[in-house]
């Protein structure tokens, strides 16, 4: 099993807020360097925000798969440690992805609020 097919089902909404994020990031980056736009401080700021969203559903999947793993463990008699270690590596796949896309946004957005200022200072 591949690192993104261990992602679960959360894994298309996570996908789908990073696609919606790197829009945002890209409008918001031509936006402010284009002469006479207004400021576009909610559009940087969604950009942090879609980067919570995305750290939420990792940790929900988080949960979901340690849920499973649970559940699965409690129907069976005897499971070895390695076995159920890796059960839970898997589980926190999708939390590692929603804090990384986090990460991303968190970059971005003090990029633009930076240039912003910059900007709005000149």
């Amino acid at each position: 099993m591949s690192f993104f097919d261990s992602l679960g089902l959360i894994q298309y909404p996570i996908w789908l807020v990073l696609a919606l994020m790197l829009v945002q990031i890209v409008r918001a980056t031509i936006d402010l360097f284009r002469p006479g736009s207004p400021t576009v401080v909610l559009r940087i700021h969604s950009i942090l925000i879609l980067g919570g969203l995305a750290a939420c559903l990792g940790v929900l999947g988080s949960l979901i798969g340690v849920w499973m793993v649970a559940d699965v463990i409690s129907q069976v008699n005897e499971v070895s440690a390695s076995l159920t270690w890796s059960g839970i590596q898997v589980t926190l796949g999708s939390s590692v992805v929603g804090f990384l896309i986090l990460g991303v946004a968190s970059i971005a957005w003090l990029a633009l609020q930076y240039a912003s200022g910059r900007r709005d200072a000149a």
